[in-house]
């Protein structure tokens, strides 16, 4: 059964992805947890898919179980930290196991580090998210989406015949989560050039090395190869590690990711029911690429003339723009903290726009050669059944604007959405992308 290699000095001990893990969970639980109580942590769905087996060979085991904390099916489960709150008590003393995905596990990684529990087990029962392997959990705090300090988990166990057997749509939402890392990536090299992210080899290497291999066969994907299942999955987990190593997400998200928590803060609909977080990724990694595919086919004079022509703003000005976002809204105040602490104007304004201008010619080709064609990242999207129209995750045209406008207002980091805004070309870029033919509204 392949371990998956893990980098030294990682929290993650252990990694199983293979055909038979279910008889690993006890000896995993024993050997680090030794003398505890397990408890299950699972909604309806994921107990059924693999939590109410674990539990049966871990008592077979002679392991002794606390009550498992079961959530319902329906209404949909959010990662909110309320839940964190109410899981606290139950947890305390015990070896905690998650069983489940992207939410399950947010709300246990931070859960079981609050709760003292010496980390986690993790099992896995879908390749759908990246935030297995990650340090922090990205959760909802009073309205606010954030990702909260914590380990990543202890023990990471995916058996092949469960993740193998999720639906195609968490299939697909983890293919779109790997697929932002390419977009990701090109953010990494603006931030880079312009002195805002080095680059860290190590976590460089982990996502993008064998990025495009992971990514290459959809149709596989979509056939459910175990190969493809594989591929799928270690790449989520190497982000993971990749996060892990350098105690923050820039491997693993930019402006994509952005787009994302602004739209689920604001809580889109489609058809009465939240989209997954991949799926409202790969709408957002979609909307990365025609940006920077726009800016990025510009020479650098036609830069300077566009960015010259637009009026600049002043601090206030800037404050009232964020307030016309959010106004009424729970993140207004931390949104406008991190809007106005990376807020430039007058002569730090001038000189960035130099730096621009000179890193310009070396970045223009690193940023093309990281980037899918927007054709084939559809394609790809569409071979899975990923939306790859706004309005197919309840969007329509404003509420994308809006959306890409409060983006490059909530988070300190540097990504297109700086870069564009800094040069006064945030809006003009963005209605050039809504001009042209990549995305269509009714």
């Amino acid at each position: 059964m392949p371990a998956l290699t893990i980098p030294s000095g990682l929290q993650t001990r252990l990694c199983l992805l293979g055909d038979h893990i279910f008889p690993e969970l006890a000896p995993s639980l024993k050997q680090f947890w030794p003398d505890r109580e397990y408890c299950i942590v699972a909604d309806e769905n994921t107990w059924q898919a693999a939590g109410e087996k674990a539990d049966r060979i871990l008592k077979a085991a002679g392991l002794v179980a606390a009550p498992p904390v079961l959530y319902p099916a329906e209404p949909q489960l959010h990662a909110d930290y309320q839940h964190v709150s109410k899981l606290l008590p139950q947890l305390r003393g015990k070896a905690a196991l998650a069983v489940g995905s992207g939410t399950i596990n947010d709300l246990v990684k931070r859960a079981s580090f609050e709760a003292e529990t010496g980390g986690y087990l993790c099992l896995a029962t879908a390749p759908s998210v990246d935030g297995y392997t990650s340090a922090g959990a990205a959760l909802t705090v009073n309205g606010f989406k954030c990702t909260m300090p914590c380990p990543a988990p202890l023990v990471i166990l995916a058996d092949n015949s469960v993740i193998g057997s999720a639906p195609m749509e968490m299939i697909a939402a983890g293919y779109a989560d790997l697929a932002a890392k390419v977009v990701a990536g090109a953010d990494w090299h603006i931030a880079a050039a312009l002195g805002q992210h080095p680059f860290d080899a190590t976590a460089w290497s982990l996502v993008q090395r064998d990025l495009r291999l992971w990514l290459a066969a959809p149709e596989k994907l979509k056939a459910r190869e175990p190969l493809a299942l594989q591929y799928l999955f270690t790449g989520l987990a190497n982000t993971g590690f990749a996060m892990q190593h350098m105690q923050d997400s820039r491997p693993a998200s930019g402006a994509e990711h952005l787009f994302s928590h602004v739209w689920e803060m604001r809580g889109i609909q489609c058809r009465g029911k939240e989209p997954s977080h991949g799926f409202k990724v790969a709408i957002g990694t979609l909307l990365s690429t025609a940006l920077m595919l726009e800016i990025f086919q510009l020479p650098v004079e036609k830069i300077q003339r566009l960015s010259k022509a637009q009026a600049l703003i002043t601090p206030e000005e800037r404050r009232m723009q964020v307030e016309e976002q959010l106004q009424g809204t729970a993140f207004l105040e931390p949104t406008l903290k991190i809007a106005m602490n990376k807020f430039l104007c007058g002569e730090a304004l001038q000189q960035r726009r130099r730096e621009i201008s000179r890193v310009w010619p070396e970045l223009v080709p690193k940023v093309l050669a990281q980037l899918l064609p927007f054709s084939e990242l559809k394609q790809r999207f569409q071979c899975l059944g990923c939306p790859v129209e706004p309005e197919e995750i309840g969007m329509h045209r404003a509420e994308l604007v809006d959306g890409v406008l409060a983006a490059a207002m909530i988070r300190q980091r540097y990504t297109i959405l700086d870069l564009l805004f800094e040069l006064g070309l945030l809006k003009p870029i963005l209605e050039e992308v809504l001009r042209k033919d990549y995305f269509h509204f009714s």
